[in-house]
């Protein structure tokens, strides 16, 4: 998929993508936000070119149901390959483009660093003068009423999901501890370590956390702000959840690994590790509060935004030709009308928002800390962890070396974590085959890497292909058409399928879930 490593390529990359999509009239989240770059935007020409392809070829398919669905994905997947060939092909032409003139604009914002601020802050204090007013009377009569509930509905999924990852943490970490005592030794430790080191990588074991998110249902509110589908919400908290389940198991190993040379017998070593345990769930307590009260404040964002976006459109949008003349000619390649006119569209929501999550964070009703609680008195020590390699605990205690520790952690973090999509098996526009009338167009997602998409006449040249390679191939297009049932070819790997990626059910039996009888330590508990 798209890095996340990048703060500068990613975001605008999928800036682009959403204001492209905005400039069609299609605001909020978008399904097929998903990929690499280049997926992304053959799925963006797709969108585009499958209603006309639907309407071309759709009445010339012969044939049962299924044999009509099959043609279907045959054509849909070889218009897909193209599409995916030309898109790569200009998306590398642009990123090359780019790379080539970032020194001329690098030199231009050093010199002109405090010139292009200024010019920016004055742009900024028009576009907020004549829109600031209209976006607060649509904040307070459409969105304002409606924050608490979307938050609600937000947060009790999310915070069930990470109570989960805490507790199973807290099963796994005692089961593995009464095992240690009562069948001893380093090398049992070791052992048990490995498999703890990948737990947060364990789909079977992770999979009773992701399903909490399960219960996320935003009902009257989808409609009301349009937002599609909640599985971009779904998927982002789930993420969430592995990235902290893997953060405390990192924290464990270290402390665990840097107590073992003081320890002396079994004993010591139960307590050492009950010790830390407690540590780490304190901390997993404070940095759950703190990655579930951003993730709440960007979910409401990516709500609320595009609603408004698409209510100011009318009385705004058309208004802000005008402004363009305020930006100096030199400085028109670092200061946008459109980006300075949507981050004051968010100053109208964002101090609302704010205010809703710290207000949820006094109650703690879901066990948020307020934003003034800081852990510095209770464990200073873990402020002090950096990023280290794995630790080989096979290899250090069990005097059993293997594959490298390196290696051996690559390999866990291949193993995907459950994520669930109940939304959309058939490949791209396959299901509007099998039923009148085509589906309404998706909408898009949250920001990520890269480069802006294709220019509008992206399309046109996919069509001029298209045909092109008909003429060489039409009597066998025709035949393939007609009898709906020549077999469909494996697609070849690391290519997105018009449908995008097959979604693959958990495993329900295999490793079994430890369960310790231990209760875990009530979250929240003071931190002293």
């Amino acid at each position: 998929g798209i890095s996340e490593d990048s703060r500068v390529e990613a975001p605008a990359f999928t800036d682009a993508i959403r204001m492209y999509r905005q400039s069609k009239e299609q605001y909020g989240t978008w399904d097929m936000l998903c990929g690499n770059e280049t997926q992304v935007l053959s799925n963006l020409v797709m969108e585009e070119l499958l209603p006309e392809l639907r309407s071309t070829i759709g009445p010339r398919l012969k044939g049962k149901a299924p044999e009509r669905q099959r043609t279907w994905i045959q054509v849909s997947d070889a218009v897909y390959r193209m599409v995916y060939e030309l898109a790569k092909a200009q998306y590398d032409a642009a990123v090359a483009r780019c790379e080539q003139e970032r020194p001329q604009l690098e030199s231009t914002i050093r010199t002109d660093m405090d010139q292009i601020i200024t010019s920016k802050e004055h742009l900024a204090s028009k576009i907020r003068a004549f829109v600031l007013p209209k976006a607060e009377v649509c904040v307070r009569n459409h969105v304002q009423p409606y924050i608490s509930s979307i938050l609600e509905a937000l947060m009790t999924p999310t915070s069930q999901g990470f109570a989960e990852a805490r507790e199973v943490f807290f099963k796994e970490v005692t089961d593995m501890n009464m095992n240690v005592v009562n069948e001893g030794g380093l090398e049992k430790l070791a052992e048990y370590m490995e498999k703890l080191s990948q737990l947060a990588f364990h789909p079977v074991k992770m999979q009773s956390c992701y399903e909490k998110m399960d219960q996320l249902k935003l009902e009257g509110l989808q409609q009301r702000f349009d937002v599609s589908s909640t599985s971009v919400f779904k998927q982002r908290a789930q993420i969430h959840m592995r990235q902290q389940m893997d953060d405390a198991v990192y924290t464990f190993e270290t402390l665990l690994h840097q107590e073992l040379g003081k320890l002396q017998g079994k004993d010591e070593l139960c307590k050492s590790i009950q010790r830390i345990l407690e540590r780490v769930l304190k901390k997993f307590d404070y940095d759950s509060s703190t990655v579930r009260k951003k993730f709440f404040r960007e979910a409401l964002l990516q709500i609320t935004i595009p609603f408004l976006l698409k209510k100011l459109a009318p009385t705004c949008k058309g208004e802000l030709a005008k402004f363009q003349e305020l930006i100096f000619e030199d400085f028109a390649s670092f200061i946008l009308v459109e980006n300075t006119y949507e981050e004051v569209v968010l100053q109208s929501v964002m101090k609302d928002i704010m205010q809703a999550v710290k207000e949820a964070a006094v109650q703690r009703k879901h066990n948020l800390y307020r934003d003034s609680m800081v852990m510095h008195n209770s464990d200073p020590n873990l402020h002090l962890l950096g990023e280290g390699p794995p630790i080989d605990w096979s290899e250090e205690y069990s005097g059993q070396p293997e594959e490298p520790a390196a290696e051996r952690r690559r390999r866990a973090k291949q193993v995907v974590s459950v994520i669930q999509d109940d939304e959309g098996a058939l490949p791209y526009g396959a299901e509007a085959l099998l039923q009148p009338g085509s589906p309404e167009a998706r909408q898009p997602e949250q920001a990520r890497p890269g480069v802006p998409p294709s220019p509008a006449d992206a399309v046109q040249e996919i069509r001029e292909a298209l045909a092109q390679e008909s003429l060489g191939d039409g009597a066998r297009l025709e035949e393939r058409l007609m009898n709906g049932t020549e077999g469909s070819g494996a697609s070849e790997e690391g290519v997105l399928l018009p449908g995008g990626v097959t979604q693959q059910g958990p495993a329900r039996d295999g490793d079994g879930v430890c369960c310790a009888t231990a209760a875990s330590p009530a979250p929240g508990a003071e931190i002293p």
